[in-house]
């Protein structure tokens, strides 16, 4: 009961000043011609210019080049805490930015601080996800190894809804190719004001039995020298996959320092089915239960995921492995 106090009266000083608020960022790469359009935006990412345009929803195939032709490559959703990106491919890979200070800041810096905002004291992307699943990504299990999600026949991200108090987002395919049948799959995260963990919802059109979520390592390719610290803890609720460790967040080690970052995914016991594991990353397939509502007829499940930047944030609600286990032990004892 301390260390639950503890860490509300930690959120609430953070929060301090700062009016809760969640946000979305969601912008197709265009030409100047776009300029006509509403929202349109040049942006910044280094040395490139983008002539960028906002949008709610976009559908395409898999032949076409959908995570180019977007800037931070999906849609995102932030709070005062943490945002999320969404990568629009066969990945469909969730990778992090962590604030230095509770506020939205997608709005200027677009997922790309510049060096004028990184001295401002914004926060930038911490994870370095390569192939694996991030934290929270919906993937395959195939028996020996986490899988993408393809072939597919169609690929959709939207912004599902937003208010002042929370957004969902989500990322969906069509006519999916797996275990011998056509699947239709949607997974919604829904971020809240003042809270830096997300609700992830699964919608099937048929069950499958391979279907997992977990954590990836960190560094994503770990080596004998150094390897992520790893938790997979049967809980009276359900199971909760965590790993802690420290690594480059993108390849420019020069510009960039050393990020430590937390990831935690929590299934509840329902849909919680057997851990597996495979040399990057910590996972958990994900039992689905028959929606019978649906005259069509369709499964559900549901996790939530969370994250800490132990060297990125100005307060982190951990610092280590045994803080951010004792962090996860609080946040998952109300979940369901």
């Amino acid at each position: 009961m301390r260390l639950k106090g503890l860490l509300m009266l930690s959120t609430s000083l953070l929060l301090v000043g700062c009016s809760p608020r969640v946000a979305t960022s969601f912008w197709r790469i265009g030409t100047p011609a776009a300029s006509v359009r509403p929202g349109y935006a040049v942006l910044h990412e280094g040395k490139k210019v983008r002539h960028c345009y906002p949008i709610t929803e976009w559908t395409d195939t898999p032949d076409n080049d959908t995570y180019h032709s977007l800037h931070h490559h999906g849609v995102a959703v932030e709070s005062e805490l943490m945002a999320y990106r969404i990568y629009f491919d066969k990945k469909q890979t969730i990778d992090v930015y962590c604030k230095r200070t509770p506020r939205l800041e997608l709005g200027s810096s677009y997922w790309y601080p510049n060096d004028s905002l990184l001295a401002l004291g914004y926060g930038d992307d911490i994870l370095r996800v390569s192939g694996t699943v991030g934290v929270g990504s919906v993937k395959y299990w195939n028996g020996k190894k986490h899988t993408h999600i393809e072939p597919v026949a169609e690929r959709q991200q939207r912004i599902v809804r937003q208010s002042r108090s929370a957004a969902t987002i989500e990322v969906a395919v069509k006519d999916w190719q797996i275990e011998g049948k056509l699947v239709d799959m949607a997974v919604q995260y829904t971020l809240r004001a003042g809270h830096r963990a997300m609700r992830c919802d699964v919608t099937l059109s048929e069950p499958i039995e391979g279907l997992c979520t977990g954590v990836q390592s960190i560094p994503a390719k770990p080596t004998e020298q150094q390897q992520s610290d790893w938790v997979c803890d049967e809980l009276p609720n359900g199971v909760l996959l965590a790993s802690w460790g420290t690594d480059w967040p993108v390849n420019d080690t020069v510009k960039y320092a050393k990020e430590t970052v937390g990831l935690a995914v929590f299934i509840p016991k329902e849909y919680a089915g057997e851990p597996v594991y495979d040399k990057s990353n910590n996972l958990c397939i994900l039992r689905q239960t028959e929606d019978r509502s649906q005259k069509s007829g369709s499964y559900h499940a549901h996790f939530y995921l969370t994250c800490v930047g132990a060297t990125k944030e100005n307060a982190p609600v951990a610092t280590n492995m045994s803080e951010w286990k004792d962090y996860l032990h609080s946040w998952t004892a109300g979940l369901k």
